[in-house]
């Protein structure tokens, strides 16, 4: 019976390798795994600084954005503030200027009731036709219509109003320029054709076209209270903050360059006259 005590201390050899080897092997897991936390607590570490240090860059940033902000909506306040501002005056300025043309829409409106041609030829042949045009006519003269301070204005006024206004005054011009020639006999009624100041009306008054081509320029007293309505709008529009549409503004392009062709046309008659 030999072989037990030989089986036994096998036994217990082999149990005490298993034993060791186990052992070994949950203290190379257990340190592993200590090793494997300690670097994932440094990992979790060093990403919950740099999560922090982002967040309080992406604040300063915010904040840098919102300091930015309000610089520039104060700076556009500002601006829109004074831009506001200026309009008015130029506004004011304006129709101060349409005030200040009354005597020449009375003009204007005597010329509507007479026939020009007709008074024209009868100014060039009798001197006291001349003085009775003179004393009718004695409150206006060529430089009656003078629009120097509504040019410098002209950069705050709507184009829309800006063609209205240039509209309004054609007609005047139109009218003093017919007054000249009665007080003064000029029988050349070629001078005063209303071709242009035509073209300039019915570009501001395109639904006015059918009466604009069938009456005499005289009669073009009857649309001045409409554009001064629709000065009045724009100015309103402007007031509001409202923009004018793109069909308004290219309307008003067009009448603001059939209204140069008119002035030079106008230049050229008063040097005639």
């Amino acid at each position: 019976m030999d072989w037990i005590p030989a089986i036994s201390t096998t036994t217990l050899l082999a149990g005490s390798l298993w034993l060791a080897r186990n052992l070994i092997s949950t203290r190379l897991t257990n340190s592993v795994r200590h090793e494997y936390d300690q670097k994932l607590a440094t990992l979790n570490a060093e990403l919950t600084k740099k999560q922090e240090t982002l967040k309080a860059d992406l604040r300063l940033k915010e904040l840098q954005l919102e300091s930015l902000k309000a610089t520039a909506l104060n700076g556009i306040s500002k601006r829109q503030s004074v831009l506001f501002d200026k309009q008015v005056q130029a506004i004011e300025i304006l129709w101060s200027q349409v005030i200040d043309l009354l005597p020449a829409k009375g003009a204007a409106q005597n010329l509507a009731v007479i026939s020009f041609d007709s008074s024209l030829k009868l100014s060039s042949e009798d001197p006291k036709a001349r003085e009775m045009f003179e004393m009718i006519g004695s409150n206006v003269s060529l430089t009656s219509i003078d629009t120097k301070c509504t040019h410098k204005i002209r950069p705050f006024i709507s184009p829309v109003a800006w063609a209205y206004f240039i509209a309004y005054s054609s007609i005047l011009s139109h009218a003093i320029m017919k007054t000249h020639m009665l007080k003064k006999g000029l029988n050349f009624p070629d001078i005063v054709n209303g071709k242009n100041l035509r073209k300039v009306l019915i570009t501001a008054l395109p639904h006015r076209k059918e009466y604009i081509e069938k009456v005499d320029s005289g009669a073009y007293f009857h649309l001045l209270d409409e554009l001064e309505s629709l000065m009045l709008l724009s100015f309103n529009n402007t007031l509001k903050g409202e923009n004018e549409d793109k069909a308004a503004l290219l309307q008003a392009s067009e009448l603001i360059k059939a209204s140069e062709e008119l002035s030079n046309q106008d230049r050229a008659e008063q040097k005639n006259a």
